[in-house]
């Protein structure tokens, strides 16, 4: 299983524009707000199954390493009730990945589940500014760029709309996934004859 993390930010209105070469374009913030007021926005925690490519998330408003360990104890529970018995989590070597309270709570995770029979885990650290490893990336990219052109009225709305493309992107995910399978079981039963 795959683990990673994205922001994603409510901007009030699209803001296209030039800028000078090597500057970046400023967004000139909402009159509305405070001056240290940013937009709304809130961290999309998700998981790719490696096996089916399907992508759950789960919103957060940050993250950190109690609100990553939060989205890991529901992962855990969701593959303990399919019956997994040990579970590979890879990701990358964010600090909330690395903070030594995240790892004490898997490894006192893993030590009740030696004792009890339950689901062990294993977190795999992919190497440090790789991101090509990581399959999350170019879901996340597709998904921002797709549900961003948009202007959203709240950030529930954005949220509903980077769910539903994650559900169109899983059916397409879950449709190619088969069709690989038919070709493969059709390849094996023509071998064997």
């Amino acid at each position: 299983m795959f683990v990673d993390e994205s922001w994603f930010v409510l901007w009030p209105y699209p803001a296209p524009g030039w800028a000078p070469r090597g500057r970046p374009p400023r967004v000139p913030k909402r009159k509305g707000w405070k001056k240290k007021e940013r937009p709304p926005s809130c961290c999309l925690y998700a998981r790719m199954d490696a096996l089916d490519r399907a992508v759950a998330g789960a919103w957060h408003p940050t993250w950190n390493e109690h609100e990553t360990w939060a989205f890991l104890h529901e992962v855990f529970a969701a593959y303990a009730a399919r019956g997994a018995r040990s579970l590979v989590v890879f990701w990358d070597n964010a600090p909330w990945h690395l903070a030594a309270g995240l790892r004490a709570r898997v490894a006192a995770h893993n030590a009740a589940a030696k004792r009890d029979g339950g689901l062990r885990v294993l977190l795999f650290f992919l190497p440090t500014k790789s991101p090509w490893l990581m399959p999350l990336e170019p879901v996340f990219g597709q998904t921002k760029r797709a549900v961003g052109p948009r202007q959203r009225a709240s950030l529930a709305e954005l949220q509903a709309a980077v769910d539903a493309r994650l559900r169109r992107r899983n059916a397409c995910a879950r449709a190619h996934h088969e069709r690989y399978l038919l070709r493969r079981l059709r390849r094996t039963s023509v071998s064997r004859h």
